[in-house]
Order: structure tokens, then C-alpha cells, then sequence
């Protein structure tokens, strides 16, 4: 028998004596309702004792996942090697001076319509070494006139660092007299230009 029922039935034997004690052996009160009262008595008796013993159940805050740790916790996604931005070439590597203009100084004059050549001469100033891959374009400039036509000049020569190099562009004098320039460019192998522009300047009389 368990220990709930056994204080149950123990509770009502007490009350019995009592009401019997009370009444001097004699119950003058209907014997029903004295029972009704103990059983009333008892059911209060066992909620109390099953509300005493029933442990209280905890409550448990779950702490809501900010915004930011919830972006933070989302995978990342790598790049494969093809979606890979492509690198560029150190400037470090290709580095040039411009030396002289070995002809037509700027501010030269040249003859309407003739063709001339311009020809430059340039320092190698980085550590790599440049070969007849490397070549001087077209860069800007030359309003009135067709230089920007002119095809890449390529190196003649191997330009180790240190070394010098004259290199050349074939232009043809615009017809109308004035003041003509534009800018050449060196360029490497990689197709990026490094170095200082080459500049032509000059006059149409």
C-alpha cells in the first residue's frame, strides 16, 4: 500500500474518534453526513499532499539567435580556381625611364603629308627581362592625324634589367599645317602597360 493511501486511511480512523468523542457515543447527525465530511476531508487532504509532492516544472529560456550570429553561422561559399578573379602583374616587374629622343625631339619640325620616324630610347628599370614579346602601341592623343592606326612596334632585342633599348614608330605628318602630339605606351608580354608614356610633339609648317 502506498504511503498516500495509508495517511488517507489513517486521517479518516482519526476523524471517526473524534466525531464519535464529540458526540458521547451517540451520533445525534445522520452517520451519511458525517462520512460525506470525512471523504471531503480526505480528498483536500490528498490534493495537498499529491500538490506537495508533484515537482514545480522549470522554466528554460532559450536565447533567441541574433541576426548578426545567424549570418555569421552561414556557410561562406569558395570560389572554384575558374571563378577566380585573374591576378595582374606586378608593376615591380616592368619598370622603364625614358632615356632620350634619340629623332624628332618634341617640338620638331616636320613636312606636311612626309612620312618620319620617331624613335625613343628607354631603360630597363625592373627586374624582369624583356623580350620581342614586349612593344610600344598607340596610347592617345594625335587629333588630325592617323597615329592611332599605328600596329605595335615589337622589340628588336633581349633588354635584360639595366640595359637600354631605341625603339621605333613610323608616322606620316598630317597635310594641314599646326601642332600635333600624342602618347605611346610600352607594353608587355601580358598585354599591361608599364613604364612612363613616350610623347611625339610636333609642328606642320
Amino acid at each position: 500500500m502506498s504511503r498516500l493511501t495509508k495517511l488517507t486511511w489513517l486521517l479518516m480512523v482519526f476523524i471517526l474518534f473524534g466525531l464519535a468523542a464529540c458526540g458521547g457515543g451517540t451520533p445525534t447527525n445522520d452517520p451519511s453526513l458525517a462520512i460525506t465530511k470525512i471523504w471531503q476531508t480526505v480528498k483536500v487532504a490528498q490534493t495537498q499532499t499529491a500538490l506537495a509532492a508533484s515537482p514545480t516544472p522549470s522554466i528554460t529560456n532559450t536565447p533567441a539567435v541574433s541576426p548578426t550570429l545567424q549570418a555569421s553561422m552561414t556557410q561562406t561559399p569558395i570560389l572554384t580556381p575558374s571563378q577566380m578573379p585573374a591576378g595582374t602583374q606586378s608593376a615591380a616587374c616592368d619598370n622603364a625611364i625614358g632615356i632620350a629622343d634619340v629623332t624628332y625631339p618634341d617640338g620638331s619640325e616636320v613636312v606636311a603629308g612626309a612620312p618620319f620616324i620617331k624613335t625613343w630610347q628607354v631603360k630597363n628599370l625592373g627586374p624582369c627581362t624583356w623580350d620581342q614579346d614586349y612593344s610600344l602601341i598607340f596610347g592617345w592623343g594625335g587629333v588630325g592625324t592617323n597615329w592611332n592606326t599605328t600596329p605595335p612596334s615589337y622589340f628588336t632585342a633581349i633588354v635584360l634589367p639595366g640595359e637600354t633599348l631605341e625603339i621605333s614608330v613610323t608616322l606620316t605628318a598630317p597635310p594641314a599645317a599646326g601642332n600635333y602630339a600624342a602618347s605611346f605606351s610600352l607594353q608587355n608580354d601580358k598585354g599591361y602597360n608599364f613604364g612612363p608614356v613616350q610623347t611625339v610633339v610636333v609642328t606642320v609648317k
